[in-house]
């Protein structure tokens, strides 16, 4: 930890920023039909509404310089970003308060051994960090009917970026959130802001929990009633109790 911790503090003093600048574009086009929380409308991103007077929580996965942290905070998410890097989360936090941003909680730490907490967050960011021992606390960490935004570098791709074994193979992020309601899903060329990449990418909604069976209701019992006899003819109805 304290290795990773100096060579990434030293990378952001040297100005090695790789990730640095707007939002992620998968971020900023799904959150808005999050935060309108209408599950038909889920598949049709939108323009960014009001939140609802409780804070939706949100968790930002290395966050460095927290781009996608000061963007969920600015739609009202109440955030925690976790990042290894404490000179990246100060510039970060430095950035929030220029902004004016409040609700963001930074937090150093080694993403190998930290974990969040389980079904504590509306939406979970990972962007361009792959931990694969971390996919289960991931997906635990999502509330039901909640979102998993996930993107990084794809395996086999020339681009610039991190080594082979850092890399998301093809498929591999349909596989880890199979069940999962999938919103959006993508493997091969897409732009992060200037650039263009090749890229794993995914929306998944966690399902909400199935509503138990209700005990069957029993129809009202069918009863015969004859009816007053005319003039020598008689008729039988089915007529229901009351």
């Amino acid at each position: 930890m304290k290795a990773d911790r100096t060579n990434w503090d030293a990378r952001y003093r040297a100005g090695d920023r790789p990730h640095d600048g707007p939002p992620s574009g998968l971020l900023r086009r799904w959150l808005p039909a999050v935060a309108r929380r209408s599950s038909t409308d889920l598949r049709r991103p939108a323009a960014p509404v009001a939140v609802p007077a409780v804070r939706p929580r949100a968790l930002d996965v290395a966050t460095g310089l927290g781009r996608n942290a000061l963007y969920l905070a600015s739609a009202g998410y109440a955030v925690d970003a976790v990042d290894i890097s404490r000179t990246a989360l100060r510039e970060a936090a430095r950035r929030a308060r220029q902004a004016g941003l409040r609700g963001i909680r930074w937090i150093a730490a080694d993403l190998d051994r930290w974990r969040p907490a389980r079904g504590h967050y509306d939406v979970v960011v990972n962007a361009f960090f792959l931990n694969r021992r971390l996919f289960p606390a991931l997906r635990a960490a999502v509330r039901p009917g909640g979102l998993l935004i996930f993107e990084t570098h794809l395996a086999g791709a020339s681009d610039t970026g991190p080594p082979g074994r850092r890399r998301i193979r093809p498929g591999e992020l349909r596989r880890v959130l199979r069940g999962w309601d999938l919103l959006y899903a993508r493997d091969g060329a897409s732009r992060d802001g200037a650039r263009r990449l090749a890229l794993g990418r995914i929306v998944a909604r966690r399902p909400l929990p199935r509503a138990p069976r209700g005990r069957r209701t029993r129809r009202p019992p069918v009863i015969r009633s004859r009816r007053p006899r005319r003039a020598g003819r008689s008729d039988w109805s089915r007529v229901s109790s009351p």
